[in-house]
Parts: structure tokens; C-alpha cells; sequence
């Protein structure tokens, strides 16, 4: 490296030394001053000045930042809990890195659990979402301030749907997100507001996203023919008093024209508790309520060296709160403990 290069490389690390020193330095005496007088101190710099002094390390400063914030969050909790600067250190590590999805969670969660903020944890929730589209967390956590912070509100559960529907949309989220958003989507009817995120999705340039926006489309086409074949299930039983074992008495009845077709190569057909389904919905849903089994399976057995005796153990040891049912009409998990297998 030449003089001048070292020369370079000296100076940033002066300046990454000093300005982590300053931030550390503010933390400490703000961990020990009163509020009185605070809101007319100038905590951090503006971020455009901290961006133009960095030298491009804008990612090095806002790592360095968010320790700080932990830091500091964890004095304030300690002390008068009053996280007077929260709100401003994170938006400045976030406007200094904006794909820092970290600060964005986990600071939407301080603003809402610890200093009871939940306006500030949505500002910074909706920042991150506007940035960061395919992180699931980040509608998640908004979702999470509507069904907790915001739960005495009257529209608190549609907005939480909502949000809850958008980390489902990225196609990264959990299983149990997913469940969730499925339920309170048919709770308040959200088809569209699905159909809109997916159709957006297809305008992507990766191709696995556009795929999946397809195929995600195509399901929520089967649900609505699930919706639309129970319906006239429920009908021909008010006819008949009985229920339908078929399609064709459907047909025959004049309730639908013909047996819908499944563009995903699966079909429909009637349970033994008289309901339609759906065989690609159903593996879709087996997939995921089998990923989560396997997931804490597999916790289980870091955790305590073994397989657990049954998926039952999962509840006891509280991993999970209920084993998820098996979606198959009439099917249940097996599971074999000698190797945490599960079908």
C-alpha cells in the first residue's frame, strides 16, 4: 500500500474511533442526567452530515450506531426508561444504511414494548417495508403493534391483517405467520387487498419470485372454487337434508355446471365430513404445518440430546403451544421418536 493509501486508511479509522467514542461518551451521560432540558440537545448530528463525514462507511457507522443503540437502550431500561433518543438513533442508522433490517425489527419492537411507542414502531416498521419488500419481519412487527399495542382500537385486527398479509406475500415468512394471515383473511375477506401484493410481485425481476407470485395467484383461485363449492354443498343439504358424497349430484342438481379443473395438477374432492378441498391447497398446507413440526423436532433434539418421545413432548416443553392438526381430512402425523421423522 503507498504512503498516501495509509495515510487514507489512518485517517478513517481516526474518524470511525472518534465518533464511536462520541456516541459512546453521550450514551454514558445520558444514562445519568435528568430529562430536564433534553429535548434542546442535538443528540446525534443530522444523518446527511454523519453520511458526508463517513467517507462512504455508511454501513461501518450504522453498525457501530446500533450497538450504541443497544447499548443505550439497555441503560435507559435500567434507569428511567424514558428513551428519549431511540427514535433518532435508529432512523439515523437506518438512513444511513436503509437494507439494515435488524434496526428496523428489532428497534419497531423497542419503540412499542419499552417505551410504549407504538406510532414511532410503525413510522419505523413502514420505513423499513418501503425499502425492504421481501423481509417478512417488518410487516410481521407492524402487524404485532396492531394485535398488541393497538389490540383496543376497533380496526386494529383488519389493519394487523393486513400487514400480516404482506409477510405472508414475500413468500419467506413461517408457517405460523402464514396460518395467522390465512385466518384473519378470511375473517375480514382480504382476497383483493392478497391478489394486489401478488400481482405486483409478477412485475419482479427475479424469476423464483415471479414464479411464486404465479403459482400464489393460482391458490388463492382454489380457495375461492373452495369457497363456492361448499357454498352449494350447504345448498344441496337444505334441499336434500342430506350431504352431497359427489360432484355429479351436484351437477345433477343443477348447483354447478362441472367439476372445476386445477391448473397445479391436483383436484378436488368431497371429505368424509362432507366439505370440498383441494389436493394442492392441502400438500401446500401439509408442507408447511410439517416444516414447523420438523423444526422444533429438531430443537428438541439440540436442546436436550434426544428425540422427544412424541410431537406431544414439543407442547410439554413449550416449543410449540398445540401440534398443528394434519390439513388431510382424517389424517394424523406420524412420527417415529428412534429417528424425529415426520409424515
Amino acid at each position: 500500500m503507498s504512503a498516501r493509501g495509509r495515510k487514507i486508511v489512518a485517517a478513517l479509522l481516526v474518524v470511525m474511533f472518534c465518533y464511536a467514542a462520541t456516541i459512546g461518551a453521550l450514551v454514558a451521560v445520558d444514562s445519568t442526567r435528568t430529562t430536564e432540558g433534553m429535548d434542546e440537545i442535538l443528540y446525534l448530528p443530522n444523518e446527511k452530515l454523519l453520511a458526508y463525514f463517513t467517507a462512504g462507511l455508511n454501513t461501518v457507522i450504522a453498525d457501530l450506531l446500533w450497538l450504541h443503540c443497544i447499548q443505550y437502550t439497555a441503560l435507559e431500561n435500567r434507569g428511567q426508561r424514558h428513551f428519549t433518543w431511540l427514535e433518532h438513533m435508529l432512523f439515523t442508522a437506518t438512513r444511513l444504511d436503509p437494507y439494515f433490517t435488524e434496526v428496523y425489527r428489532y428497534g419497531a419492537m423497542f419503540l412499542a414494548a419499552l417505551r410504549a411507542d407504538p406510532e414511532a414502531s410503525l413510522r419505523l416498521a413502514q420505513a423499513g417495508i418501503k425499502v425492504n419488500p421481501y423481509a417478512w419481519q417488518l410487516p410481521y412487527e407492524a402487524a404485532m403493534v396492531f394485535l398488541l399495542n393497538k389490540r383496543e382500537e376497533s380496526d386494529s385486527r383488519y389493519f394487523a391483517t393486513q400487514y400480516l398479509s404482506m409477510s405472508a406475500a414475500t413468500g419467506r415468512a413461517p408457517g405460523g405467520v402464514v396460518n395467522l394471515a390465512a385466518k384473519l383473511q378470511d375473517e375480514f375477506d382480504l382476497t383483493e387487498f392478497e391478489k394486489d401484493l401478488w400481482y405486483e410481485m409478477l412485475e419482479s425481476e427475479d424469476k423464483f419470485i415471479r414464479e411464486l407470485a404465479e403459482r400464489k395467484l393460482i391458490e388463492i383461485e382454489l380457495r375461492s372454487v373452495c369457497r363456492i363449492l361448499n357454498e352449494r354443498l350447504d345448498m344441496f343439504a337444505q334441499r336434500t337434508g342430506r350431504r352431497a358424497s359427489s360432484f355429479e349430484e351436484l351437477i345433477d342438481a343443477g348447483l354447478i355446471a362441472a367439476v372445476p379443473e386445477d391448473p397445479l395438477g391436483g383436484h378436488f374432492f368431497i371429505g368424509e365430513d362432507g366439505s370440498a378441498y383441494n389436493t394442492s391447497l392441502l400438500d401446500d398446507m401439509i408442507i408447511r404445518a410439517k416444516n414447523v413440526l420438523i423444526t422444533n423436532v429438531k430443537f428438541y433434539q439440540e436442546r436436550y440430546g434426544v428425540w422427544p418421545d412424541s410431537l406431544e413432548t414439543l407442547t410439554d416443553a413449550g416449543l410449540l403451544e398445540e401440534i398443528p392438526a394434519h390439513p388431510w381430512p382424517g389424517k394424523q402425523w406420524q412420527y417415529d421418536p428412534g429417528t424425529g421423522e415426520v409424515e
